[in-house]
């Protein structure tokens, strides 16, 4: 059932040409509605608003997500940046425990807290949907760093906790070189592989004693699931549209031509020498239903055409508190913008749980790693 993102949008685009009559819209007319929104015949395997929600979310940043990691040479030293307290992102660099970091900068003034954004796979950090996170944080009174995810290796791995523990080096130094006011509140924002990052980061930062908070969207919560999800063959046009993008994330980005499974590639971590991670410890999967829920914020969609729905179903037969997004597609941001606000907001609220929450009564059977 692979059928190409233009033979997809080729039969919606016929649908918006007269035949609504036979083959219905996928805009729909009320405003109050998301921007996407299938219905009869477009359901179940044949629906497009996913795909089209995760796909429109890129935006700007498509093409720079499969070109080869930006360069960072062009980064001023941190406290330079601090300095100059420019709203914009600037690019800055870290020196950490663990090397250099490189990531942008939005200063915001006055400050009372630094929010730390972690971005999705081959998503530039400096691009539009960080650019939205700063400036919504920014009216929270947050500073915002947003984190460049150590691409080198080759062939690529993957190594979330090592990139939680260099985003919270990193926010360490920028809490001791930028005017942001004591006692500062630290929260992290993360969408996809993003997403999984910023949990672990929270989950380190807790483990040392700091009262931060995350809220994600979407995150890689079990790599297993997900990486079946888009390795798969029979599934519904939906992920058959989004497959073909992110395997050319891996060759034109990471040059892996021709593309491996992703199944191979999440692999590496377990058995490349300097990796920090182990996926089957550090998943979500094996440790979020125990630890306690008002640190964090998880954010869902209606349908996840990208990482699958049968990778969050361990958070909701152990009751973790979810929050709906509520939209269908992979972070589909561009089709509900209000989650930007929606997010931030959740790092400034009190322990709560929330009207939309999904909560249901089944009990754990995850293991888990003390938080």
């Amino acid at each position: 059932m692979r059928l190409t993102l233009r033979t997809a949008l080729a039969a919606v685009s016929v649908g918006s040409a007269g035949c609504s009559w036979l083959w219905p819209s996928v805009v729909p007319t009320a405003p109050e509605r998301p921007l996407f929104s299938s219905s009869f015949p477009l359901s179940g395997a044949l629906r497009l608003d996913g795909a089209l929600c995760s796909l429109v979310s890129l935006g700007p940043d498509a093409t720079r997500v499969v070109r080869e990691p930006e360069p960072t040479d062009g980064a001023v030293p941190l406290a330079e940046a601090c300095r100059d307290g420019s709203p914009g992102g600037r690019l800055v660099r870290v020196d950490t425990s663990l090397g250099p970091v490189h990531g942008y900068l939005f200063a915001a003034r006055p400050s009372t807290g630094l929010l730390v954004a972690f971005s999705g796979l081959g998503m530039p950090a400096g691009g539009w949907i960080n650019e939205r996170f700063a400036e919504v944080g920014a009216r929270h009174g947050f500073t915002t760093f947003a984190l460049v995810r150590d691409e080198s290796p080759r062939p690529i791995y993957f190594d979330p906790v090592r990139e939680a523990l260099r985003a919270l080096d990193s926010a360490e130094q920028v809490l001791a070189a930028c005017p942001v006011a004591a006692p500062a509140e630290v929260g992290f924002v993360g969408v996809s592989l993003g997403g999984l990052e910023a949990l672990l980061a929270n989950r380190e930062a807790r483990g040392r004693g700091m009262r931060t908070r995350v809220a994600v969207l979407d995150p890689l919560l079990d790599p297993k699931l997900a990486t079946a999800n888009l390795d798969s063959f029979w599934h519904g046009l939906a992920v058959d549209s989004v497959q073909g993008y992110f395997r050319r994330i891996l060759t034109g980005r990471y040059r892996e031509d021709p593309p491996p499974r992703f199944e191979e590639v999440m692999k590496r971590t377990a058995t490349h020498r300097e990796a920090v991670s182990d996926l089957d410890r550090d998943a979500p999967s094996a440790w979020l239903c125990r630890v306690p829920a008002e640190g964090y914020a998880v954010f869902l969609s209606e349908t996840d055409p990208v990482l699958g729905d049968e990778q969050r179903d361990f958070a909701i037969s152990c009751g973790f508190p979810l929050r709906k997004a509520p939209v269908p597609g992979h972070i589909p941001l561009a089709c509900r913008p209000e989650l930007f606000d929606e997010m931030v907001a959740e790092l400034r609220t009190p322990a709560r749980l929330p009207a939309s929450a999904v909560a249901p009564a089944r009990a754990g059977r995850n293991r888990t790693r003390a938080d």
